[in-house]
């Protein structure tokens, strides 16, 4: 990889955060055969004692966990190219990118929930632990923190592996509501919003807090390309960035998120230069919350296709008001027709595609 494409890259992906008119957005395109992101699969997890992690009734533990076993897990996107000590790996329009294992629910875990692996539908669950939003007291700190200074480690093993080859990126961070709902539960969460006020102030306060220390902490760790460092869409931003979610948003309406949990979002986002909440296509009520002021800088969405009743097609008047005010990440699988619809209908400034075709039906 030569400094001219590197470079090439880098202004592209400049050009995206400032929204500056291009002949085409950023695009990474594979067949759905190729990538398997989208289809439920299996996990295999190499334990620190040599032996395979297969669905156990007790939470898993730090002290299982061997980051040199894994860290060839999460890889965004699959490399097209072999190792390589020339510089950045780069497919498409994104750079290579690895996160400290990417379906660990690392700040669920920092915050004391038990963490429960299901590994034959590849996913790594939380469960609650809190009987009342008035126990933020019970929430262990970041000292000695055995869950976090894992992922600190874990960091410095992917950003020495790296060197210089893959960007090392964020691990998943689920923002407040969603940190919140796993504290409690989905149903005791939705009664203290009305309940106790008050406590769960308090304990948005401190899934907040937490929140960006976890940030921070991996922040410090990441060495970083050209003074900025990389998403976790694989989208270097030139300076330093957070990815967080509010997937939960699906069970409060567009006023009691805003009113709620909108105000810690923002307090993340602008900790940082440039910021991405998630969201899922089902749910994109509160689009125009977070477009009302200039935190986040950038929204993504992942697509639900075949799991809630839009189509892409229904969903490019959403796209389209968002492009209006900031950069849009749109993240899944869809035909080649659909591709070629958002191409052809969406503005290219400020916009990102990353998907696998399928087969029209």
């Amino acid at each position: 990889m030569t400094a001219l494409d590197v470079n090439t890259i880098l202004e592209k992906h400049a050009a995206f955060w400032n929204r500056e008119s291009v002949e085409r957005p950023l695009l990474n395109v594979s067949t759905l055969e190729n990538d398997t992101r989208y289809n439920l699969q299996g996990l295999s997890i190499t334990l620190a004692d040599g032996t395979e992690l297969f669905d156990q009734d007790d939470p898993l533990t730090p002290d299982q966990i061997d980051p040199s076993t894994i860290l060839h897990e999460g890889e965004f996107p699959l490399r097209t190219q072999p190792e390589s000590n020339n510089g950045p790996l780069i497919v498409d329009d994104l750079l290579v990118t690895r996160a400290p294992l990417g379906r660990m629910a690392w700040v669920e875990a920092i915050l004391g929930c038990p963490i429960v692996p299901k590994l034959d539908t590849g996913s790594i669950y939380s469960a609650p632990y809190l009987t009342g939003a008035d126990q933020v007291s019970r929430i262990p700190s970041l000292d000695g923190n055995a869950w976090y200074d894992l992922l600190l480690e874990f960091t410095r093993q992917l950003a020495e592996d790296s060197a210089g080859s893959y960007q090392v990126v964020q691990c998943l961070q689920r923002g407040p509501i969603d940190l919140m709902s796993a504290l409690l539960g989905h149903t005791r969460m939705c009664y203290a919003i009305f309940d106790e006020p008050e406590h769960v102030k308090a304990l948005n306060e401190k899934c907040t807090e937490i929140f960006i220390e976890v940030a921070k902490g991996q922040e410090a760790l990441i060495p970083k390309l050209n003074g900025g460092i990389c998403t976790p869409f694989a989208v270097w931003a030139p300076g330093t960035v957070v990815r967080t979610q509010c997937d939960v948003t699906s069970s409060v309406s567009a006023k009691m998120y805003e009113e709620v949990f909108f105000p810690y979002d923002v307090e993340i986002c602008k900790q940082f230069d440039y910021s991405i909440v998630h969201l899922h296509s089902g749910y994109l009520h509160t689009v125009e919350v977070l477009l009302k002021q200039k935190y986040p800088t950038a929204v993504q969405v992942s697509l639900d296709t075949g799991s809630t009743p839009l189509n892409v097609h229904d969903l490019i008047p959403v796209f389209s008001r968002v492009l209006e005010e900031k950069p849009l990440f749109i993240q899944g699988k869809m035909t080649q027709s659909e591709l070629d619809e958002l191409l052809d209908t969406l503005p290219p400034r400020g916009l990102y595609i990353s998907t696998s075709t399928m087969n029209e039906e």
